[in-house]
């Protein structure tokens, strides 16, 4: 595969070797394991068993211009910092192979009950949509090797960025429920086997465009920052209460602290009209929301420590939060401060949430000829940055920069409407018609706080009530900081929902916190699949639009070849760009534009993605 940053920039970026073993085995069949034991209570058991092996070559060949001279932010990069080289020798071994059992399930059809039991390493499905997720959140994702919209091209799609886990996904089927047809109740339950998934960060290829933000070869780091310069070698060990950033909360994996649960009922109404009806409680884990993944303490709170003083024996009692913070990151060996433990005063955290949703399809016989397509969720209490909180030892000071704010919780609906129709097009095929397929999809934040900081500090009203003559009017642009030199906010100022993608490097907090959340978000989908030489050669192309966003935009195009029915030939391009014409870097350079050129999408379209348009070649052999 390779990534051109623009049309004479071609730079390899993958080189992926992957072997995929299959087992399927009934062991079990018409009440009889093996052909010989007797199970009464079982008509049928089957084993299923993938593995899947891999060498991606890219990290032995170490090439160059992989990534441009800046991160998502604006921010310089180094050439050694963005290049592959900055990883050691031992960390590149391990990321050029992965090898395990990937699924690894027994199915259960029960004899005289109309249960059927999937028990063991597992992917569960569920949902309408297509490359954008919102009901299919059973399993995370591995987005370390391709974090991209997994619309068709290219032939990995979710099945391969999935983690398996195990899990016990029972189905009960009603049969018939009075005029609703193939009615069944679903539901799954992971007994501690979750992980909030894999993301990574630069140098990797496929890393979200950014150093990694804990530390890195550059020394942007959190924990290489000034408020660790107390630790041991000026650095501290990791974040609040030993979590892990995407990968390990302030909880244990077991089934008490870490289970998950899903349940939906699905059924068909005598129209034809397929719905589901869902709920799952579960931690959250990155979807594209611009959620909080990290927080700090409540300035105003405070901490139980078993020491609080450098007096003789044990002083247990509480500490400001501010105090606590800034013994916190210390060497554990002060004596000043008992209660240090090398850590900086932020923790990773993935809270559990309620999600209920639905989905729908119908097809629509007379008037469209078409199938449509419905999915939406509400996600409970999910968390935001709120600018107006503060952050014990991270708070912001008068017309000061944001480091780390407080947290703030939300509902948000999520939805997509989307269309499948075969369709004639017989200049470019007259034996068979194109597959068109569309999807439309949108985020909405419920009560959402917007940035309103008053221009050139003049608010509408003066400290007494009466009207500010001086007054110009409020404003969203991260050019106009809220509050003056003296006062945190003006009256009627709220510095709002900040984003993740443009919290600052604690040392460098100057110009950040331009990722402002939008209450709507939205993206549209066009795809065409073709169908020539009877099936054996499939093209298509995918176009995106986010209108919000600088109008980001991808166009897609792939061929799949069927060689003969166990080999196949994938070719695959997709370039990205923002606005138009072609503006691969720049974003919008206007003086009124509030995201002062760069772009932060939750789609990681444009914005997380920028620059790293690819083409690429797959070879599949099926033996």
């Amino acid at each position: 595969m390779f990534r051109h940053q623009d049309i004479d920039r071609w730079t390899f970026i993958q080189q992926r070797n992957e072997l995929k073993l299959r087992m399927e085995w009934k062991f079990l069949q018409r009440g009889k394991a093996f052909g010989r034991y007797k199970v009464s209570w079982l008509d049928r058991a089957d084993l299923y068993l993938l593995y899947r092996g891999i060498y991606d070559s890219v990290y032995d060949i170490e090439p160059d211009g992989i990534h441009k001279d800046t991160d998502l932010q604006g921010d310089d990069l180094s050439p050694f910092a963005r290049s592959l080289e900055s990883l050691d020798k031992s960390e590149r071994d391990e990321l050029k192979f992965n090898n395990n059992i990937r699924e690894a399930y027994v199915d259960l059809y029960f004899k005289k009950l109309p249960l059927t039991l999937r028990v063991g390493k597992q992917q569960i499905v569920w949902g309408e949509s297509d490359g954008f997720r919102m009901l299919d959140r059973a399993n995370t994702l591995d987005l370390s090797w391709h974090f991209f919209q997994e619309l068709p091209p290219p032939g990995f799609g979710f099945d391969e960025l999935r983690q398996p886990f195990f899990m016990v996904k029972g189905l009960w089927d009603f049969s018939q429920l009075g005029p609703l047809s193939q009615p069944f109740l679903e539901v799954f339950w992971n007994p501690g086997d979750w992980n909030p998934g894999k993301i990574s960060f630069l140098p990797r290829p496929w890393g979200v465009n950014l150093l990694d933000p804990l530390s890195n070869s550059q020394g942007t780091g959190v924990l290489q920052s000034s408020f660790c310069s107390g630790a041991d070698g000026g650095e501290c060990s990791g974040l609040l209460n030993g979590t892990k950033l995407f990968n390990q909360g302030n909880y244990s994996k077991n089934p008490i602290e870490n289970s998950q649960f899903g349940v939906r009922f699905h059924f068909i109404t005598p129209n034809g009209m397929e719905f589901t009806v869902n709920y799952l409680y579960q931690r959250w884990a990155p979807d594209g929301s611009p959620t909080a993944p990290v927080r700090g303490l409540p300035a105003d709170g405070q901490t139980f420590v078993s020491d609080t003083s450098a007096l003789p024996g044990s002083q247990p009692g509480y500490l400001p939060n501010e105090q606590y913070c800034q013994g916190l990151a210390n060497s554990p060996s002060s004596i000043a401060t008992p209660w240090a433990e090398n850590q900086l005063c932020i923790e990773y955290f993935a809270p559990y949430i309620h999600t209920v949703g639905a989905s729908m399809n119908f097809f629509e016989a007379d008037y469209t000829q078409t199938v449509w397509r419905l999915e939406t969720v509400i996600d409970f209490d999910l968390p935001f940055f709120d600018g107006d909180k503060q952050t014990a030892l991270f708070g912001r000071a008068p017309n000061g920069p944001i480091l780390l704010p407080g947290i703030a919780k939300r509902n948000m609906w999520k939805g997509m409407l989307a269309f499948d129709r075969p369709t004639w097009i017989r200049p470019l095929n007259k034996q068979t018609t194109f597959f068109v397929t569309g999807q439309f999809f949108w985020h909405y934040i419920i009560n959402h706080e917007r940035r309103r900081c008053a221009i050139d500090d003049e608010p509408k009203y003066n400290p007494d009530g009466t009207k500010n003559a001086a007054f110009i009017g409020y404003t969203s642009s991260t050019d106009e900081n809220c509050g003056s030199d003296t006062e945190l906010l003006l009256q009627g100022e709220q510095v709002g929902f900040v984003g993740p993608l443009d919290l600052p490097k604690l040392d460098a907090p100057a110009g950040k916190g331009r990722d402002t959340i939008h209450q709507w978000e939205l993206l549209g989908t066009l795809a065409v699949l073709g169908f020539y030489r009877g099936g054996s050669l499939v093209p298509a192309l995918i176009y995106l639009l986010d209108p919000v966003n600088g109008f980001s935009q991808e166009l897609a195009f792939g061929v799949d070849w069927f060689i003969t029915p166990d080999v196949a030939i994938n070719f695959s391009t997709r370039m990205i760009w923002l606005g138009a014409p072609w503006d691969a870097y720049d974003g919008h350079n206007k003086d009124s534009d509030p995201d002062n050129g760069q772009v932060f999408d939750p789609w990681f379209l444009a914005g997380g993605s920028r620059g790293r348009s690819e083409s690429g070649v797959m070879f599949t052999w099926q033996f």
